[in-house]
């Protein structure tokens, strides 16, 4: 009786101390928040989105990352094997820079979630053949800057 508890205890302790060693996943949130020190790619053929997990989970280990984040996973070339790319964050990753708003022409371009929570005090309209979204925006900042207007969305 008391091999049979020394073996389940030393089984529990050892699975304990294998699991503890695994980098761990993040959440979106998480890994927005932290800059990675390495981007890295695994290939292989995966069965769900669980094999894909536990292999990064290993490329991370490998890598020395004390978690990671699956960025993309994506078919390659319709082979069956799956192309996996895995930002790695060490365990005291640092902070991820403040993400700023673009400035065109002087005037500064606000995200959805900034500008709906301003009230706008003019609209501009601009007419004509543009080729491509950078001309557009020309457009719209010049018409914007004419008024005053501080930013657009």
């Amino acid at each position: 009786m008391k091999l049979k508890n020394t073996l389940l205890a030393s089984a529990l302790l050892s699975a304990t101390a294998l699991s503890a060693n695994a980098a761990t996943e993040l959440t979106p949130e998480q890994a927005a928040a932290l800059k990675p020190f390495d981007h890295t790619v695994i290939v292989g053929r995966y069965n769900s989105i669980g094999d894909a997990v536990a292999a990064a989970s290993k490329a991370a280990d490998k890598n020395g990352a004390a978690s990671f984040y699956v960025v993309d996973q994506s078919d390659q070339g319709n082979s069956g094997n799956q192309r996996v790319t895995i930002a790695l964050y060490k365990e005291n990753a640092p902070k991820a820079d403040e993400q700023k708003n673009r400035v065109i022409n002087g005037i500064v371009e606000l995200p959805k979630d900034q500008a709906v929570q301003l009230e706008p005090y003019d609209t501009v309209t601009v007419q004509g053949f543009y080729r491509s979204q950078p001309e557009v925006n020309d457009a719209i900042t010049k018409a914007a800057r004419e008024k005053g207007a501080y930013a657009f969305y």
